[in-house]
């Protein structure tokens, strides 16, 4: 097998180990997705040196989670993780470890890892350590865990949801004795931080193959510890295309049932407030669409520019069109007279001056969006005079 060229500066921090007198693979998820053919993404190094060893050979290493045997090495403006094979015992948390051993044996250390796919190590010759048959499952497209599937779900829950995001990300099926063990576990996950489960979710809505996700989630009851979500029939109102970012799936989800709350919605979930304003542009511009049935200019000029993704991916998950609208939202932004307020030859000083005994108020607000509305449909001219014109003829409030 053709070694991608994204693994030979990784290769070279393997070969400086090795020169140090240690070991080291390329191991995970690059390893995975180098074997399916599939774009290769972060690159993990497991090796047999412990941390201050490592900080000795290089010479721009960060200790992010030294404690665990991880530190990152900066080689050619790349980022790698560096960790010290280990065994785990016991995770009351169900999440950490309460005893790390570090060990010299990657075969040792492959041996506590989730799935017999992220169980392989490379060499920096290209050669394999696969002891649970990991490429086996890969070319059979099969999700299998590593050992026994009980004990693994039990050390961390999340693994179930890692799972889901596997089968929608790769396409791939679970084995049967991997299924019948997070059904059998899957209300553990009430254990994770839901943090930690958003991030699954919204991989695994984003995954080509989501619908599998999405039937494993009803299949094996884990859609029961999805707040909110549990309320939908998940393989009943599947999305016609994958949705990438929360946003995009708040947004669907309130579209499906007004009666949800975003407010709530993004508390429950633990969401960001820059989340929660992009599902708020989203769903206004959702509403305009709805209302028009047309992606109108007024619509695109309220729109922020770095949603039209999402809008266009919105609108087909939703069934309202079938075609991407991106190409025509960017072609509608191009004609629009302004792109923004600040681009209108009258601003609210303007206003406040010709009608200075008025109290100010909410009205200079509704009023320079009414004129922005006006510019956007074309009824009024973007020019001082001409806007300064339709505003005398506009009847300002009485003062109060």
């Amino acid at each position: 097998m053709k070694i991608d060229p994204v693994f030979h500066p990784a290769f070279e921090v393997i070969e400086r180990i090795e020169q140090a007198g240690g070991e080291a693979f390329v191991v995970g998820g690059s390893v995975r997705d180098f074997i399916s053919g599939r774009p290769i993404g972060d690159i993990d190094i497991a090796t047999s040196e412990p941390p201050q060893r490592i900080q000795e050979i290089f010479d721009k290493v960060i200790p992010v989670g030294i404690e665990h045997g991880t530190v990152i090495v900066r080689h050619q403006s790349v980022s790698y993780e560096v960790t010290t094979y280990r065994t785990e015992k016991g995770y009351e948390d169900y999440r950490h470890p309460d005893e790390v051993t570090f060990v010299r044996d990657i075969a040792i250390d492959l041996a506590r890892r989730d799935f017999t796919m992220n169980a392989i190590a490379m060499d920096r010759c290209g050669n394999f350590i696969d002891p649970y048959e990991g490429r086996i499952a890969i070319q059979n497209k099969t999700i299998e865990a590593v050992g026994d599937p009980f004990h693994r779900f039990r050390e961390d829950p999340l693994r179930m949801m890692r799972a889901i995001r596997f089968s929608s990300q790769l396409s791939f099926t679970l084995d049967a004795s991997t299924k019948e063990a997070l059904d059998a576990e899957s209300a553990l996950l009430a254990y994770i931080s839901i943090e930690r489960i958003a991030v699954e979710v919204q991989k695994m809505y984003a995954g080509k193959g989501f619908r599998n996700g999405l039937e494993l989630l009803t299949e094996t009851r884990l859609h029961h510890q999805l707040p909110i979500i549990n309320q939908f029939d998940l393989s009943e109102l599947a999305p016609s295309v994958p949705l990438q970012h929360w946003h995009e799936l708040l947004a669907y989800f309130i579209t499906l049932d007004e009666k949800l709350s975003l407010d709530h919605f993004v508390k429950r979930w633990k969401l960001s407030n820059s989340t929660k304003r992009q599902a708020g542009s989203l769903l206004k511009a959702v509403e305009a669409y709805e209302e028009h049935r047309d992606v109108t200019a007024w619509l695109v000029y309220r729109l922020p520019a770095e949603l039209f993704d999402s809008f266009a991916r919105l609108l087909q998950a939703l069934g309202q069109v079938e075609e991407d609208l991106k190409s025509i939202i960017e072609q509608k932004r191009k004609q629009l007279p302004v792109q923004r307020r600040k681009e209108i030859t009258f601003q609210a000083e303007d206003l406040i001056a010709l009608y200075p005994d008025i109290r100010k108020g909410p009205w200079i607000s509704k009023a320079m969006e009414q004129i922005e509305y006006e510019i956007i449909k074309e009824n009024i001219e973007n020019d001082y005079e001409k806007i300064k014109e339709w505003v005398l003829a506009w009847n300002p409030p009485v003062n109060n």
